[in-house]
């Protein structure tokens, strides 16, 4: 069953990125199709996103749908949900590229604060030796999701890395964490430290 679009959260669009949105949608012939928001990586200490053209249609259960305006709606994991909602999606003047700023502030959550810090503080100079970072998303419901980027990105023992060493240290420092997720996307993964084998 459809929501109906005034009971769907919102996202501020601005005028340019809705008209770059539209031309976009009518060259690849979906002028309805949905724009996906996922997390593309780390500059530093700030998320940034990817943008895709998608069928619109039926939601994964880990998707959540989201308003820009009364002809573009955005679909996004469920897990960056508090950095969508609300946000500003913008496109650059000169080459049309979009952007989103959020208002979400992980620095807000002291949890939050003090995972980024184990993470900047015990577990990234280890990995950076292999031009990896890893990277927190958000916390929710007991669960601190990570992104991991550079080497880490696609490296065949990244899961090792994770569940071997990055997921117990958190898990064994705070104890109001019950999982840790990693929300990568390996598969584009440009230069990872270790090559899986191909099967």
């Amino acid at each position: 069953m459809a929501i109906p679009a005034e009971d769907l959260p919102t996202l501020q669009l601005s005028e340019r990125a809705a008209a770059r949105i539209r031309t976009f949608r009518a060259r690849q012939g979906h002028p309805e199709g949905w724009i996906s928001i996922a997390p593309a990586g780390l500059e530093g200490e700030r998320l940034t996103y990817s943008f895709a053209l998608v069928e619109s249609g039926e939601l994964k259960d880990d998707e959540v749908l989201v308003r820009g305006n009364e002809d573009i709606s955005f679909v996004a994991p469920k897990v960056i949900s508090r950095h969508v909602i609300g946000a500003i999606v913008d496109a650059d003047p000169h080459s049309g590229a979009l952007s989103l700023e959020t208002s979400y502030n992980p620095d807000a959550d002291p949890l939050a604060q003090a995972v980024q810090q184990l993470l900047d503080q015990e577990i990234n100079p280890a990995v950076a030796a292999h031009g990896g970072y890893i990277g927190l998303l958000d916390i929710a419901d007991g669960v601190a999701y990570v992104q991991m980027g550079g080497g880490c990105q696609g490296c065949g023992l990244a899961e090792v890395t994770l569940s071997q060493w990055v997921r117990t240290t958190i898990l064994e420092r705070f104890a109001e964490l019950h999982d840790v997720v990693d929300t990568t996307d390996h598969a584009q993964g440009a230069n990872p430290y270790y090559q899986a084998s191909k099967k």
